[in-house]
């Protein structure tokens, strides 16, 4: 560089810097900020959900899907390290982890990271061979009993029936006494794929037939988990409409609307429902349109109602820990 010219750089330089910081220059470049950890300050019993993204143990038998730590031990410990941070950030009593390898490995990350929480550890081993994952459960409540269901519903007027591989009930007891059932289910993946739209609906009929015998045993529901579909009764960041009625079956729980189940996703502003990163045109940038809530906590009214605080807390990188992101919901006791 000539003289002259580095002169110039130099006094655009000193221009620059009296301007002040740079301003993004459209949408996109302010499309996602990691948020700074959660602050608690509601009493009473927290209960999560929050996509672990192959919680594995890198040991191999992992299934046929592809991730960056399948059959490596290290690279799994720093991966269910990464994992374990977030979920001792929510400091919750009940936190679902889709996509759990297996009882061993859920134990592992209480273990090897969230001994001093007092956790128990609870996975009922599903029917997903392809992926090999399950959905596991942490509780500091005690566990009275816990399963899944096998059950299987029409696909759409076809005379095939489909179930949900991955799925876990667990029963506990609020310190006040009031029994409640915990669903933990992740539904098929792609909400948009029309070839799958009937089979995702099929599972909701199965979780939806479920709930609805527990409350009539007097049991109040928490349905939470991946649902891999979108809320049209409460929309998302992205205002995604869903082509399906998943949401729609699993709350409709009796034969009125009073005894529907309350997605707690409209009890934030819109800009903050997201759950899930889609990284759509694979360029490792934050894209608006790339943010979406497929995740869901449910209530049965009478537990909606103890509600004192909801939280979508998007204080991770999702290219570094999970590409989903946890909802935290505080009931009173």
């Amino acid at each position: 560089m000539t003289r002259p010219l580095a002169l110039l750089a130099a006094f655009l330089s000193i221009l620059g810097a009296c301007a002040g910081p740079s301003v993004p220059a459209g949408p996109e470049a302010s499309a996602f900020e990691v948020q700074p950890p959660p602050v608690w300050t509601a009493e009473g019993v927290r209960v999560a959900t929050f996509n672990g993204e192959f919680l594995f143990d890198g040991a191999g038998g992992e299934g046929e899907a592809t991730f960056a730590w399948k059959g490596d031990p290290a690279a799994a410990r720093a991966h269910r390290d990464a994992v374990a941070a977030v979920v001792r950030s929510l400091d919750a009593d009940l936190v679902l982890i889709p996509e759990t390898e297996d009882l061993a490995t859920l134990q592992m990350l209480v273990d090897e990271s969230l001994a001093d929480l007092g956790y128990e550890a609870v996975l009922v081993d599903g029917r997903d061979s392809f992926t090999g994952q399950d959905v596991g459960l942490l509780s500091r409540l005690p566990v009275e009993a816990a399963g899944r269901t096998d059950e299987r519903a029409p696909v759409g007027v076809s005379d095939q029936l489909y179930g949900v591989s991955k799925n876990l009930w667990a029963r506990v007891t609020m310190p006040d006494g009031t029994p409640v059932t915990v669903v933990g289910v992740h539904f098929l993946a792609r909400p948009d794929d029309v070839e799958r739209r009937d089979r995702r609906n099929a599972q909701a009929e199965v979780i939806r037939q479920f709930v609805a015998a527990e409350v009539a045993e007097g049991r109040q529901v928490i349905a939470l988990g991946d649902f891999n579909d979108f809320d049209d009764a409460a929309l998302d960041r992205r205002s995604s409409i869903p082509i399906t009625d998943v949401l729609a079956t699993v709350k409709r729980v009796g034969p009125g609307p009073e005894d529907d189940l309350v997605n707690v996703l409209g009890d934030v502003p819109q800009a903050e429902r997201f759950t899930s990163f889609y990284d759509r045109n694979a360029d490792g940038q934050f894209d608006d349109g790339e943010f979406s809530a497929i995740d869901h906590v449910l209530l049965s009214p009478a537990l909606y109602r103890r509600v004192v605080d909801v939280r979508y807390v998007h204080a991770h990188d999702p290219r570094e820990v999970s590409d989903h992101f946890p909802i935290v919901v505080t009931l009173s006791e």
